[in-house]
C-alpha cells in the first residue's frame, strides 16, 4: 500500500505543478528559453516510457486440486515411527503437521520408469482427486559430482528416460520439477558440457510440456547463484522457439522469501515474460534464513510452512515441499548420513523451535 500512496502523492504534486504552468508559459511565449527549461525541471512530471506489462506464456497445466499426500510412502512411515520418542510439545506438533503435508516424489534413477512409481502415484491421486508432484533428477553429471552426484551415463540414456517419464504421465494431471540445480550448474561447466547440458534440459522441457495436463517447472537454482539476466539467456537456449512458462526456485535451499520473490521478478524482467514460479519452502523455516550460508545440512535450518497444500493453476507463485525434510544433503554439516537418506536426528533438529 505504501508504494501506491507514494505514486498517488507524486501524481497530485505533478497535477498541482501542471496547473501553475501558465506563469511559466508566458516566459516561453516571450521566447525565454531559460524559462522553458526551468519549467520542465521544476515540474518533475516528465515520465519515461511505461514499463511493459509482462504476461505469462501459455502453458499446459492440470486443474486446481490438492497435492497428493502419499501417506503410505516409507518416508511417512519413518515420520510416524519418530512420533513416540518426541516429548517436546512444540516439536511433536510440528512433526504431526509434517505428517499431514504433501511432499514431492523424487523419481527413481533407474532407466526403466515402468516399474510402478509414476503409475502408482497417478492411480492414488485419481482416487483421492489430487495431483502428484514429481521431481526429475537424473541428468548426466548431476550435482557436478557433489554429494548428490550421479545421474544417467549419457545423453541418449537420459533422452530415453525422460521420454519414458513423459509417456507414463501421459494425459494425467501432474506437476514436474525438472532437474534441480542443473541449469545453474551449467554456468560452471566448460562450453561443450554446458551446450550438452542445456540441450538435454531442452529435451526434458519439450517432452513434458506437450502433455496436456502437466505443469512443468524448470529449476533455475537459488537466489544467490546466477545473475537473473544470465538465467534469462539460458532459458532462451533451453527453449528457443517457445518461452519457458514455469521455473522452480530454492529447492533444498534456505533463502528469505522476499529475496526469492525479488529474484524471480528480476528473471522475469530480463526474460520479457511473467513466469509461473514454484518455490520450495520445505527447509526454509528458520527466522534468519539468510544467515545459513552453508548449503549442506547447516545447523539452524528449520522445516518451513506452506500457506496451503493445493495447486492453483491460475496462481503465478506457488509454494510446496519439494525437498524432503529430514533427508540428508550428504555426510556434511550436522549429518553423517549419505545424501538422500532419512536422518532422524536431523529431522528433529529441523522441527525444534
Amino acid at each position: 500500500m505504501g508504494s501506491v500512496k507514494s505514486r498517488a502523492a507524486s501524481h497530485n504534486v505533478c497535477m498541482q505543478r501542471q496547473r501553475s504552468a501558465p506563469r511559466w508559459s508566458r516566459l516561453a511565449r516571450a521566447g525565454t528559453l531559460f524559462g522553458l527549461i526551468v519549467q520542465l525541471l521544476i515540474s518533475g512530471c516528465a515520465q519515461g516510457p511505461a514499463a511493459p506489462v509482462l504476461t505469462p506464456p501459455e502453458r499446459n497445466a492440470p486443474g486446481s486440486a490438492d497435492y497428493l499426500l502419499e501417506s503410505s510412502d516409507k518416508y511417512y512411515s519413518d515420520l510416524r515411527a519418530t512420533l513416540p520418542g518426541v516429548d517436546n510439545p512444540a516439536t511433536r506438533a510440528n512433526l504431526e503437521r509434517l505428517i499431514r503435508t504433501p511432499i514431492a516424489e523424487w523419481l527413481p534413477h533407474s532407466l526403466d520408469v515402468t516399474a510402478g512409481t509414476i503409475r502408482q502415484d497417478i492411480a492414488r491421486a485419481q482416487a483421492a482427486n489430487s495431483i502428484p508432484m514429481f521431481v526429475a533428477y537424473n541428468i548426466p553429471g548431476r550435482d557436478l559430482q557433489g554429494e548428490s552426484g550421479g545421474g544417467l551415463d549419457g545423453a541418449e540414456s537420459y533422452r530415453q528416460w525422460i521420454q519414458g517419464v513423459s509417456r507414463e504421465i501421459g494425459g494425467n494431471p501432474a506437476i514436474v520439477i525438472v532437474e534441480p540445480d542443473a541449469l545453474a550448474h551449467a554456468t560452471e561447466m566448460d562450453e561443450a558440457g554446458r551446450t550438452a547440458r542445456l540441450a538435454l534440459l531442452g529435451v526434458a522441457y519439450a517432452e513434458l510440456q506437450h502433455n496436456p495436463n502437466t505443469a512443468v517447472y524448470l529449476d533455475v537454482g537459488n537466489s544467490t547463484w546466477v545473475d537473473p539476466a544470465r538465467v534469462a539467456e539460458l532459458l532462451r537456449v533451453v527453449s528457443p522457439t517457445r518461452p519457458v512458462a514455469g521455473i522452480s526456485l530454492n529447492v533444498a535451499n534456505r533463502r528469505p522469501e522476499a529475496e526469492i520473490r525479488s529474484y524471480a521478478t528480476r528473471i522475469e524482467q530480463a526474460y520479457g515474460h511473467e513466469l509461473y514460479v514454484m518455490i520450495d519452502d520445505s527447509v526454509n523455516g528458520a527466522v534468519h534464513t539468510a544467515d545459513l550460508v552453508d548449503w549442506c545440512n547447516p545447523a539452524g535450518q528449520k522445516v518451513g510452512r506452506v500457506p496451503d497444500t493445493r495447486f492453483d493453476r491460475n496462481a503465478t507463485v506457488e509454494y510446496a515441499f519439494i525437498k524432503t525434510p529430514g533427508q540428508s544433503d550428504g555426510r556434511c554439516g550436522t549429518s553423517d548420513t549419505p545424501a538422500g537418506e532419512f536422518d532422524r536426528k536431523l529431522l528433529l533438529d529441523q522441527l525444534s523451535d
